[in-house]
């Protein structure tokens, strides 16, 4: 599904979800702003949309007296979860693991489900942040699908975008998604940045695990 933005008086997008509620939890959206998408009639201040525009504090709780530069990024990385489609918590064999359904439909002939996970381990050693992440995809029954996949490598790195259609047999549409690969991954290589850290990519998810 894809957003717009009106906000100062500029209009912007489209977006993925993924994309808007991002820019939410980094606060480049206001409660006032306007978004739309195809399924609603009319403009939506950014403030009536569940989710998108999270509690705001004046004066943020300080981080502990003490506390590490490491834990000081866990805990910004945490924060995304308030507003964003993505569920970021403490993991038992990483730092942290995140994962999102980016869609569940099921029809008369048919199941479709899309998961994406990520883990996440940052090491003080050399100050990077190991980086893993997978989208799954289950499905059953008949169903025509329409998608396009994008891809571009910087280094080892991949970035993919995925937007897909399915159609049951009759015709009408069954499920209609987007999902943006690099949009938490790019937040986050944003943020350890501003602390002299850096971001690498890896395709084993034992390298992002104690």
């Amino acid at each position: 599904m894809d957003w717009h933005l009106y906000r100062n008086g500029v209009q912007s997008g489209p977006f993925s979800e993924q994309e808007l509620f991002l820019m939410g939890a980094e606060g480049r959206i206001d409660s006032g702003d306007l978004v739309w998408n195809q399924t609603m009639t009319d403009w939506t201040a950014a403030g009536k949309i569940s989710g998108l525009i999270g509690p705001r504090q004046e004066n943020p709780a300080p981080v502990p007296v003490g506390s590490s530069e490491k834990e000081k990024i866990l805990q910004a990385i945490l924060s995304y979860s308030e507003t964003g489609p993505f569920k970021i918590a403490r993991g038992n064999d990483t730092d942290l693991e995140i994962s999102n359904e980016v869609t569940n439909s099921s029809w008369y002939s048919g199941k479709k489900t899309v998961t994406y996970a990520a883990r996440i381990l940052l090491s003080e050693k050399d100050k990077t942040a190991y980086y893993w992440e997978m989208l799954k995809e289950t499905s059953s029954g008949i169903s025509f699908s329409m998608g396009i996949q994008k891809k571009k490598i910087r280094g080892i790195e991949v970035f993919q975008q995925v937007r897909e259609r399915g159609y049951a047999p009759g015709g009408e549409l069954v499920y209609d998604y987007q999902f943006d690969y690099g949009s938490l991954r790019d937040a986050v290589k944003q943020l350890l940045q501003s602390y002299g850290w850096k971001l690498k990519t890896v395709i084993m998810k034992g390298k992002a695990s104690y």
